[in-house]
């Protein structure tokens, strides 16, 4: 729009109410269909990503971990894919088990048959065995220093050792993810964007303060949505109707096969009368015509 309209007072109580919330509309329409901000790790950059706006935040961010697909999730480009565009994949699974149901063109029914998910379909430089469809790990992450959105963020098949080998030292000193402070870096050794993860130092602990905080959080359904497990608010299927009862056939009577009769009333035509005059009327009409004009 290049002018502003003026805005009823109507429209402009719902704008103050709504205090910057998209509905749901408008959310889904400025997304790539995901409907839920995102961390980019592109150009080796971590990048908040919401309603299509990248803010650059660094080569590392600091953030707790409030949640994470149990099941490794896979995607396939057909062709190399280095991040540096938004291109969509040809094929995913959400939960590596089928597609997702918006692929267009699926390569196979499921996952656990696909040729692309074999390992040894896919060659690496170094000569060690891969898969075309790579595997993912979608998290769901809040930044350490304002803990009130969630972002999806996804750890490449390149970043697996390093989020397992961290996970098992928080397990080692009896920690959980949601209560230390991570934070995300890059391998400085890598020609790519290699994710790595460490426990903030010296602060690397949740506040007492927010622990509530992140434990609603953890519970919320914007963590099932970031982290792929849910899409979008499913609508109730419709209660089931009670069938149609048939219409019952009606036995057909002896009569009803012989065509209908319909008398017709004779009509009776009346004989016209014969209303022409005599000689003796027209005789006794003369005589009355003379008697009335006598002088």
């Amino acid at each position: 729009m290049t002018t502003a309209l003026p805005v009823p007072a109507h429209i402009a109580a719902r704008i103050a109410a709504r205090g910057g919330q998209k509905s749901q509309v408008l959310a889904s329409l400025l997304t790539d269909g995901y409907a839920y901000p995102k961390i980019s790790t592109r150009a080796s950059r971590y990048r908040l990503v919401e309603d299509g706006v990248e803010t650059v935040v660094g080569t590392t961010m600091d953030v707790i971990i409030v949640g994470s697909n149990p099941r490794v999730s896979k995607i396939w480009y057909s062709q190399p894919y280095d991040g540096a565009a938004d291109v969509r994949p040809d094929c995913w699974s959400n939960d590596g088990l089928t597609p997702d149901l918006s692929v267009e063109k699926p390569f196979h029914t499921n996952c656990g048959g696909c040729p692309n998910n074999v390992l040894g379909s896919k060659m690496l430089p170094s000569g060690a065995k891969s898969k075309i469809c790579s595997d993912q790990r979608h998290l769901a992450v809040v930044p350490a220093a304002d803990p009130t959105k969630v972002y999806g963020f996804t750890a490449t098949i390149s970043g697996f050792k390093a989020l397992r080998e961290y996970m098992k030292d928080l397990h080692n000193y009896g920690l959980i993810p949601e209560e230390v402070v991570t934070e995300l870096g890059f391998d400085e050794q890598a020609s790519f964007p290699k994710v790595t993860f460490r426990q903030k130092t010296p602060n690397g602990f949740v506040p007492d303060k927010a622990i509530k905080i992140i434990e609603d959080i953890c519970a919320s359904p914007e963590v099932k949505i970031a982290t792929r497990q849910e899409t979008a608010p499913r609508l109730a299927a419709p209660a089931a109707q009670p069938a149609l009862t048939a219409p019952q056939a009606v036995s057909a009577s002896p009569m009803a096969s012989q065509p209908a009769v319909v008398k017709v009333a004779p009509t009776t035509k009346k004989a016209e009368e014969n209303t022409a005059p005599t000689d003796a009327g027209i005789s006794a009409m003369e005589s009355k015509l003379s008697a009335l004009f006598a002088d």
